[in-house]
């Protein structure tokens, strides 16, 4: 009859021993449970089964098979495949939610990672970054209370498309982004388009975290007349549109105290880059149109809970036409003609029965879009511009008045030449003077120089 080999652990071996001494009577049960760690009722389980069938009782059922949740070469395979064909600017994280999302393939992070590196794909974060030393900053309690602000210029649209910047917003409590906007630079249009997204789905925040980027933040230093007039500070155009929304700023001294929204950029550079690439989008106008249901996912995902549950945020009456709140304001007199001159063009109002008195100020307002508006008693007046006669040309005007230009006789013409050979008495008279004059001029020279060598 042949034996069957066991293979037996360490622990399953010294088993085998103190059931050895315990069936020839060396040991009680309660002696033989405490050598192995096990209960009264435990041990007598296992010595049950030992007797039964002997040592190969007590090896483990599952010794030898492959788990039931194990990963197949099959699912291994469409990993790396998926990874390198189409997700390969992805990051571990995002590309296992795509994973499970997408590619219906349920597996957990640790395992992409692992597959991953036995193929020898490095993540894109795997590389050792020196850690950046700063004191964390806490989360404001409350949702609504401070919105930190920035801009990031990038190649969103792959390391071939062009360059464009991406402007948001974020709540500082909650970490939601409230609104974004695609353009091609930092820029006001930016920042009040993303902004007005926020407002209209959120309310208004108590406070804006920003830099000191003059868009924010007037270059304009206060004159002695400007104190005398009780002005405190000068306000850019942003900063004007949050003091009529009752909006405070706050100015940020380095990056690294608005960290929060500094931090991401990094993942929007590894998803949303990732996500434009990957639906097809290679234009500012399509990724504008993709970025709510992104920010919709992004918010899902990887917001936080506030301190305090109830927010803080001011409810925004939709009345106000936030298009006529962030726009590009200056003053300007009205003319005689009821028109105002703004960038070299004139204005009048659409509306021809308006009148507004020669000489007053008002306030020229330009929206986003690029129209005129001033305002006139909290009223806002829509502009059109006059189309002003074109001056005429030096060339234009000889034409139409009927000026004919001289005749001028070719250099061999006939007249020319009787012209030059006819010689008056009177240029004969010139020509004997003009000798007469350069021959005494002459002799003064020398006799000048002569006076100087004298002397010398």
């Amino acid at each position: 009859m042949s034996q069957e080999l066991v293979t037996m652990t360490k622990k399953e071996v010294r088993r085998v021993e103190v059931l050895s001494i315990a069936l020839s009577g060396g040991l009680t049960n309660k002696d033989a449970s405490e050598l192995l760690g096990v209960c009264v009722r435990q041990f007598i389980r296992i010595k049950k089964k030992f007797l039964q069938e002997g040592a190969q009782g007590l090896v483990h059922g599952n010794r030898g098979r492959n788990p039931v949740h194990a990963i197949t070469d099959e699912v291994r395979g469409e990993v790396v495949s998926l990874f390198k064909e189409r997700y390969y600017d992805f990051n571990i994280s995002h590309f296992t939610e795509h994973l499970n999302e997408r590619e219906c393939i349920s597996i957990s992070r640790s395992s992409v990672s692992r597959i991953l590196k036995l193929e020898g794909i490095r993540s894109k974060r795997s590389v050792n970054k020196k850690p950046k030393a700063h004191r964390p900053r806490q989360r404001k309690e409350s949702s609504g209370m401070l919105w930190q602000t920035d801009a990031s210029s990038h190649k969103w649209f792959g390391k071939d498309g062009d360059s464009a910047t991406l402007h948001a917003f974020m709540d500082d409590a909650a970490g939601i982004v409230t609104g974004a906007f695609f353009i091609e630079s930092e820029c006001f249009v930016g920042y009040a388009e993303a902004i007005k997204m926020g407002i209209r789905d959120y309310g208004l925040p108590l406070y804006i975290y920003s830099d000191r980027h003059t868009i924010f933040k007037s270059p304009k230093e206060l004159t002695l007349e400007d104190e005398l007039k009780g002005v405190s500070i000068h306000l850019s155009n942003f900063g004007h549109a949050l003091n009529d929304l009752g909006i405070k700023q706050i100015f940020a001294n380095t990056p690294q105290a608005k960290g929060r929204i500094e931090r991401l950029w990094n993942t929007f550079q590894d998803r949303l880059a990732a996500g434009l690439r990957l639906n097809g989008i290679r234009n500012i106008e399509e990724a504008n149109s993709f970025l709510p249901l992104f920010l919709d996912d992004y918010n899902a995902r990887f917001s936080v809970e506030p301190k305090v549950e109830n927010s803080v945020y001011l409810k925004f009456d939709k009345r106000i036409d936030l298009d006529l709140v962030f726009v590009l304001r200056c003053e300007r007199k009205i003319g005689g003609g009821n028109t105002i001159s703004y960038n070299s063009r004139i204005y009048i109002p659409v509306d021809g029965s308006i009148y507004m008195t020669p000489g007053s100020t008002v306030e020229v307002r330009q929206t986003v879009k690029g129209e005129i508006y001033i305002m006139r008693n909290d009223r806002a007046i829509l502009m059109k511009q006059v189309e002003m006669p074109k001056k005429a040309t030096h060339s234009d005007s000889k034409k139409k008045a009927g000026v004919v230009s001289p005749h001028k006789p070719a250099s061999d013409h006939p007249w020319r030449g009787r012209s030059t050979n006819v010689t008056t008495k009177d240029d004969t008279i010139i020509q004997r003077n003009s000798d007469i004059f350069f021959d005494h001029l002459g002799r003064l020279f020398l006799w000048l120089l002569t006076r100087c060598l004298i002397v010398t």
